[in-house]
């Protein structure tokens, strides 16, 4: 019997090397966090409490440790996410078709509630049609917010054409009160459910323009992110969706009714040229 105890050896080391390089693989993945970042699309403490319940539910039910990186400027989150900083980016849809030229992040899920850019006046406005704001201000929120880029766009084709003189005044509050005030003569925003409503359904308020709908804000993946994370992050994201409490935070972060995302259908048309001489000036 002797005899047999080298040989038993080797055989149950042979069984066991599967275990072991699974287990050590699981370990490996086990002690990983993976940071996502949103758009500074508001202030830092508003991102914040929006989407750190978002955050931790997300974490709990991938089963992955998130970890959720906010920024102060839109140039450091554009620097960041083009360098392939974070690991997963809540992003809006021009930026990233930016960000997957440079680093292919891979589109994981986004709102089936499609998007659109509003252009509009004060009611008492002399301008009745788009044409009329032609050689007069509009007030945009940024030179590369999503809102901006699609009104500019169809601001330069189309039955839209004309030539303008055009603000950025920092926030769709701040567009909306230039407005108002009579600083401008229009403002562009996003038709986003607040900010649209509120342009909308305003006594104060007429709208001239609405572009055509896009896909709205993808949650995306670094391709360095194993494909077995990635999609228990999707899985999650359709199970908070499912309950209640989960659709709650996800419409409150631009989530809500969730859908797969696709680069090719949902936001290649940023590769139109129109939209390159908008977002490379």
């Amino acid at each position: 019997m002797s005899r047999l105890h080298p040989w038993l050896t080797r055989v149950a080391r042979f069984l066991l090397l599967p275990v072991a390089f699974a287990g050590s693989c699981l370990m490996a993945g086990a002690g990983r966090t993976y940071t996502l970042a949103v758009i500074p699309s508001l202030p830092p403490v508003a991102l914040h409490k929006a989407w750190t319940p978002l955050v931790r539910d997300l974490s709990r039910e991938a089963g992955v440790d998130l970890e959720l990186k906010l920024y102060g400027t839109f140039p450091e989150f554009l620097a960041d996410c083009e360098a392939g900083v974070p690991d997963f980016i809540y992003i809006s849809p021009n930026l990233y078709f930016l960000v997957h030229e440079k680093q292919k992040y891979l589109p994981l899920v986004r709102s089936s509630v499609a998007i659109s850019g509003l252009v509009f006046v004060r009611r008492d406005s002399p301008c009745q049609k788009v044409r009329d704001l032609h050689g007069r201000t509009i007030a945009f929120v940024g030179p590369k917010n999503v809102c901006s880029v699609i009104t500019r766009y169809a601001l330069a084709s189309g039955e839209g054409e004309i030539d303008y003189n055009a603000s950025f005044s920092g926030s769709t509050i701040n567009v909306a009160k230039s407005v108002l005030l009579g600083k401008v003569d229009a403002g562009a925003i996003l038709d986003a459910k607040q900010a649209g409503d509120f342009v909308e359904k305003s006594p104060d308020f007429r709208v001239l323009l609405r572009t055509p709908k896009i896909a709205p804000h993808p949650l995306v993946a670094h391709p360095r992110v194993p494909r077995a994370d990635r999609e228990a992050v999707v899985r999650a994201v359709f199970a908070l969706a499912a309950t209640g409490q989960g659709q709650t935070l996800l419409e409150g972060v631009g989530l809500g009714q969730p859908t797969g995302a696709d680069f090719q259908r949902d936001y290649a048309l940023f590769g139109d040229p129109g939209y390159q001489r908008i977002q490379r000036p």
